[in-house]
């Protein structure tokens, strides 16, 4: 924030004459305050420091990027500054947040309050974005509307990054309203599910009443409210129509043709261009999900032909938008001498693309699927070899989540899951019936699979599904990643559950009864806001007081695989409707776990017949 206001003055009115000895002795820190306040835009939309050099900086000059100043809008030279600056903070200790807060009238003056750093709670006692007075509806006062686009773009945007940015936003606002006012509701809605103090009832009517407006627009603006309300309603339990909401943005764009370069490349101002970009791609993507959950054999936009380039950073995207890059400039990079490194969106994108091919798997024959399943093995991992050694972690250079990469880091584990588990030994129990999530059982018996591929499926899929669960362990609030990965969730628990009741034993079986419970404490924290979550948390809840009545792997049963007949003899006799009465406490029966007795005075065993997947 210090980039952004000169701190000089801390807060006092201009000194008078007689205290001009004492003016003078501060001189040095003003000069110091209007250095900063003069960072070039590079540097700032960056979070660096900036030489202030002119014409261009040292910093720009080294990296090789346009320099250019900003008019000052902060009052740097207003004699009415100090004043000014002492009535934010003010306003910014009654109302704690992450950024100053903005005046209606001045988008010119508004800095992005999206931190890294925001945490999010629903209990009423956590301060932290949440105003001292509590706002119990929408009002229609500039501060309600003001505090909901915070929440919207300090838990929503990062993982959704498609609008534009919050300063470029706020000043659309000012300036032209009438462009925003069915995108507006929307994003006010999915804010108010992030503050107990709202009520989103009336914003939820609100919102939903945008898709009767006659004769919406026909522009881009009408595409990211769809897409954004076919997230929020299907994060809202009600998947059907989500869906339909979601055919209804793609139709739209492909009316529109954005899924041709001309769209964007037509547009003058470059972050408005940027932001069509984003939204088509993120339309790709969200469709992929959908069709993923649904278990579609294909999803639309996949046949789609696009030449959409790519889109460009997240802090370009905050600062200068760069040359963008095409998908054939994409395809030629393991060809070049030194391999470039792409924005994280284009690894994403080409991910996306890849799961395309394997949505079929869940349609084809038991005979063709073995090899099916190694080519699709070879993709993802082809993928995966292929990345730039800045793109392989999903912290960045300024060690924070890069929320992008966190989603394909995810992606390429849930589809590993997807491919790898029907193969494996990780039997899918017919208790999974119960979860929207799961995908149904194979219709062939996997008992008979004696060759000697099981153990490599179940290997593969063990470790896919851990490293997905683990992902969400990262210092970063589990809220601010995006609701579309709680199925994802879902199908790693369910996986390590099969585990823990056909696989594991010893120390192992401990280590994924703790990746369980992280899953769940995962789809526990989203509940907090979407429902579909809360949902999906009973399933799994269910389905795991099942598993955890069962004798553990190596304890009184009748051979390692069970009986031909199939699972039979690893059911408990309990049926799917009965399982919310089973008196079985299960978290409860867990204790607390302590990781001494992993190693003391317990079987370590590792993997039944399998070996230690913890060495690999």
């Amino acid at each position: 924030m210090s980039m952004y206001f000169d701190f000089g003055s801390t807060g006092s009115t201009p000194s008078h004459d007689s205290s001009s000895g004492q003016s003078q002795s501060q001189e040095p820190v003003q000069k110091g305050g209007v250095r900063v306040s003069l960072a070039c835009v590079p540097c700032r939309s960056r979070h660096v420091k900036c030489g202030a050099e002119t014409p261009s900086c040292s910093r720009c000059l080294q990296d090789d990027k346009p320099c250019f100043y900003a008019k000052s809008r902060r009052g740097m030279r207003d004699k009415n500054a100090p004043q000014k600056r002492a009535s934010m903070r003010e306003t910014s200790r009654e109302s704690p947040r992450s950024g100053p807060p903005y005046g209606g009238g001045h988008g010119g003056i508004y800095s992005n309050g999206g931190s890294s750093t925001a945490s999010y709670s629903r209990p009423p006692s956590d301060g932290s974005l949440s105003p001292t007075s509590s706002i119990s509806r929408l009002s229609g006062k500039g501060t309600s509307t003001t505090r909901l686009l915070d929440l919207y773009y300090n838990f929503f945007h990062k993982a959704h990054p498609y609008l534009l940015p919050q300063y470029h936003f706020r000043n659309r606002l000012h300036s032209d309203p009438e462009s925003l006012k069915h995108l507006l509701p929307v994003m006010q809605y999915i804010g108010s599910l992030y503050a107990l103090e709202v009520s989103s009832i009336e914003l939820h009517a609100a919102a939903m009443s945008q898709l009767d407006v006659p004769n919406l627009p026909p522009n881009g603006f009408t595409v990211q409210m769809l897409l954004l309300t076919a997230i929020a309603v299907h994060c809202d339990g009600e998947l059907e129509q989500g869906r339909a909401i979601l055919d209804r943005a793609i139709y739209l764009a492909l009316d529109l043709r954005m899924q041709s370069r001309a769209f964007a490349t037509m547009e003058r101002d470059p972050v408005l261009a940027e932001s069509w970009r984003r939204t088509f791609w993120s339309l790709y993507i969200s469709d992929a999900y959908f069709a993923a959950m649904r278990r579609a054999p294909m999803f639309t936009l996949h046949s789609i032909e696009a030449d959409v380039e790519i889109p460009c950073e997240e802090c370009d995207y905050e600062g200068i938008i760069p040359r963008s890059k095409t998908l054939d400039e994409y395809e030629s990079r393991d060809f070049e001498d030194e391999t470039p490194v792409f924005s994280s969106y284009a690894y994403l994108i080409d991910l996306v693309r890849i799961s395309g091919s394997l949505l079929p798997l869940d349609t084809m024959p038991r005979e063709y699927l073995e090899s099916a399943v190694a080519n699709a093995d070879a993709m993802l991992v082809n993928w995966k070899l292929h990345l730039p050694k800045e793109k392989q972690s999903v912290v960045d250079k300024n060690e924070e989540i890069d929320e992008i990469l966190f989603q394909a880091h995810n992606f390429l584990q849930i589809l590993l899951v997807h491919i790898h588990r029907p193969l494996s030994r990780l039997y899918h129990s017919p208790i999974e019936k119960i979860s929207h999530c799961a995908p149904p059982p194979p219709d062939y018996d996997t008992t008979t699979n004696e060759d000697k591929s099981y153990w490599l499926h179940t290997k593969k899929t063990l470790e896919a599904a851990e490293a997905a669960v683990n992902l969400y362990a990262l210092p970063c609030s589990i809220i601010n990643h995006t609701p579309l990965g709680i199925c994802g969730i879902v199908l790693s628990t369910l996986a390590n559950l099969s585990a823990c009741a056909y696989v594991l034993t010893g120390s192992e079986w401990y280590r994924t009864r703790d990746r369980i419970r992280l899953g769940l404490g995962c789809l526990k924290t989203f509940s907090e806001v979407w429902e579909v979550s809360r949902r999906t948390e009973k399933e799994t809840k269910q389905i795991a007081r099942t598993v955890f009545a069962m004798p553990r792997p190596g304890m009184e049963r009748a051979g390692v695989f069970g009986p031909p007949g199939g699972l039979k003899i690893w059911e408990p006799e309990v049926r799917v409707q009965d399982v919310t009465d089973l008196a079985v406490d299960w978290m409860a029966g867990m204790g607390e776990l302590s990781y001494e007795r992993l190693f003391n005075g317990v079987e370590q065993g590792g993997w039944h017949g399998i070996g230690n997947v913890s060495g690999s």
